[in-house]
């Protein structure tokens, strides 16, 4: 699949976003400035993404919801992990997605996700997936920033 940057929106400003941790949350500080920033790329999926749950729809090309939402939460984890410090990672807790449209495996999508809210740290992505005029997709996609360290020690409790 191919993957380009589209076009970008919104710059960030020059206060940089900062963190302090709660419990192996990430309390952010001085990211405000980052709802409405969005990004657009072009996908052309390919046969990685094809449902493939029926024999005979497989052979028809039709790309997953399931393969869009695995772009789609791809595409806004890489766009956060941009802002954020190296101690955290955005972690995806929520998706609502509603797939409207078939796409046919080679057909070339605009993704584009804007981050519509930040509430403490959990930021909310608006996304749409066009195909020329027409949509294909739409849904919104929660990350919750964590601190890696918590990560680390959660997954050796479990040993």
């Amino acid at each position: 699949m191919v993957m380009k940057k589209y076009y970008h929106h919104k710059t960030r400003r020059s206060t940089e976003p900062s963190f302090m941790f709660a419990g192996g949350i990430a309390v952010l500080n001085n990211f405000e400035n980052m709802v409405g920033m969005s990004k657009s790329v072009e996908l052309i999926p390919d046969d990685r993404m094809i449902w493939d749950e029926d024999e005979e729809m497989a052979q028809l090309c039709f790309v997953s919801t399931s393969g869009l939402i695995k772009e789609v939460n791809s595409l806004t984890g890489e766009f956060l992990s941009q802002y954020l410090d190296e101690s955290v990672i955005s972690v995806v807790t929520e998706v609502q997605f509603s797939h409207l449209r078939p796409v046919v495996a080679g057909e070339r999508l605009i993704i584009g996700i804007r981050i519509s809210e930040i509430i403490a740290n959990q930021f909310t992505f608006r996304v749409v997936i066009m195909k020329d005029a027409d949509k294909v997709a739409e849904g919104t996609v929660k990350h919750t920033i964590v601190s890696r360290n918590y990560l680390r020690r959660k997954s050796v409790e479990n040993i």
